[in-house]
């Protein structure tokens, strides 16, 4: 596949090209597939660089190439609209080529209304990172106590994701009623460092715990994505024993995601759970 404006510089300060961003997604093709693949996507595109206008792109346009397979969404009182999917490393480096950062839903296009992810978004605010490592420790404790296993990445930007591989058994509402109440119970059990207080105002230096991504039509960037951030930030994947006082939601970039070799990621589409116990049992713990 050609890439256009090869010496384009899309990161400034650290002089990274469009080359070397469309080789990156060549190069991490295998690891990143698992996690994007048959999912609606939505860009993030920065076409002429990171210190340029950004902008949302959700529907396919008129010059893709037929080859490049789509979804058609449903739109309350809006007209539907297809989205792009990705489905191997050929498309893969088709929309890497558009150059934006990459936001899968949380759904698979199969069944667009039965998650098959739930997730939650550490986001710091203006407070310490170190609150968000605990924040993550603390949530893997509750999400450990009903039994459901969770997977941990940097989101390249400001904070962390936790991810749970659930069976398609519920809606998105449902899955989102299931995540608050989730949430609920980490304020509960501190709100002096946690807050689900969607105002950003009432946050104060509190960690947001944002179960709202568990909605239809809804995003979260992909494991592996290039962020739209000067030094090129890659969202990353990293075990919990990686929560160390070292860590930042930026560690990983482009110049050194590669000497990465481990993917704990690797089994996250092989381990999918039941939410039913989960759901009876959470319960207890509010």
């Amino acid at each position: 596949m050609e890439i256009t404006n090869k010496d384009k510089i899309l990161f400034p300060k650290s002089k990274i090209t469009k080359l070397e961003y469309v080789t990156y997604y060549k190069k991490i093709a295998k690891k990143i597939l698992p996690f994007i693949k048959d999912r609606a996507l939505t860009l993030k595109r920065f076409p002429n660089g990171v210190q340029a206008d950004k902008f949302f792109q959700k529907k396919v346009m008129d010059y893709y190439p037929s080859w490049i397979k789509t979804v058609s969404v449903k739109r309350e009182k809006k007209s539907s609209i297809k989205m792009p999917v990705i489905t191997d490393e050929k498309s893969l480096l088709y929309i890497a080529n558009q150059v934006g950062e990459l936001h899968p839903w949380l759904s698979k296009i199969d069944k667009l209304n039965y998650p098959d992810r739930m997730i939650f978004d550490l986001d710091p605010g203006k407070a310490n990172f170190s609150k968000v490592i605990d924040a993550a420790k603390d949530l893997k404790k509750i999400l450990d106590s009903l039994k459901l296993p969770s997977f941990l990445m940097t989101t390249g930007s400001k904070g962390l994701h936790i991810i749970v591989p659930i069976k398609r058994d519920f809606t998105f509402d449902e899955v989102r009623h299931f995540a608050k109440n989730i949430a609920t119970i980490l304020v509960n059990k501190d709100s002096t460092k946690y807050t689900i207080e969607t105002r950003k105002e009432k946050r104060k230096n509190r960690i947001f715990i944002d179960y709202l991504r568990n909605a239809f039509a809804q995003t979260a960037i992909s494991a592996y994505s290039i962020r739209a951030i000067e030094n090129a930030p890659i969202a990353t994947p990293i075990t919990f024993n990686e929560l160390s006082a070292g860590l930042t939601a930026q560690k990983f970039n482009i110049k050194n995601i590669l000497k990465k070799s481990s993917n704990p990621f690797s089994s996250i589409n092989s381990r999918p759970s039941s939410l039913k116990n989960a759901m009876k049992n959470i319960e207890k713990l509010l």
